[in-house]
């Protein structure tokens, strides 16, 4: 028996929709606390809008982006 018995189509975009934007939350918390960037206060302005761009197209960033220019 499948787990996804009596899932239309309206139900399975639903969840690969919120499961993008699980992601691209989880990649910004990534890029902005946890990698180690160290931040003053004039580099919020730059850094934060960064960020959020590369959490907003996070499987580009860690397909292609992270393994050329590495971490």
């Amino acid at each position: 028996m499948s787990v996804f018995v009596g899932w239309n189509r309206y139900d399975a975009t639903r969840a690969v929709l919120l499961g993008y934007q699980v992601g691209s939350i989880a990649t910004f918390m990534k890029l902005t606390f946890f990698d180690h960037y160290v931040y003053s206060w004039w580099n919020w302005i730059i850094a934060i809008p960064v960020n959020i761009f590369l959490s907003e197209i996070w499987p580009i960033y860690w397909l292609i982006l992270r393994p050329i220019f590495g971490s």
